[in-house]
């Protein structure tokens, strides 16, 4: 990788300390994503294992219209994205028995 790709790369990721190995494989995974596809964005990931911050990632940008660095902070309209899981977790919770949905 020549200077302008790291320095590239180093940009595209932001820059926050690294919390486990898991982090950095996916660091790596999404540097190796971005290098060889075009299918990222940008992405925020934040993941706790025993109450402690095990991943807490944030690279590419805003969209493509916007092309200001995604940061742990931002914030992107995911209206009704859990929608899915909502309904998936009301049906278990029917199948069990702990809920009726027809009376």
């Amino acid at each position: 990788m020549n200077n302008e790709a790291a320095a590239s790369n180093t940009r595209w990721l932001y820059d926050s300390p690294v919390n486990s190995d898991v982090e950095a494989k996916l660091r790596s995974f999404l540097l190796e994503l971005k290098n060889t596809t075009d299918k990222i964005l940008g992405i925020q990931v934040c993941a706790y294992k025993d109450g402690k911050v095990i991943i807490d990632t944030a690279a590419g940008v805003l969209g493509k219209d916007d092309p200001r660095p995604v940061q742990p902070d931002s914030l992107f309209n995911c209206f009704s994205v859990t929608k899915a899981v909502t309904a998936g977790m009301i049906h278990w919770l029917a199948d069990k028995g702990y809920v009726l949905l027809f009376s």
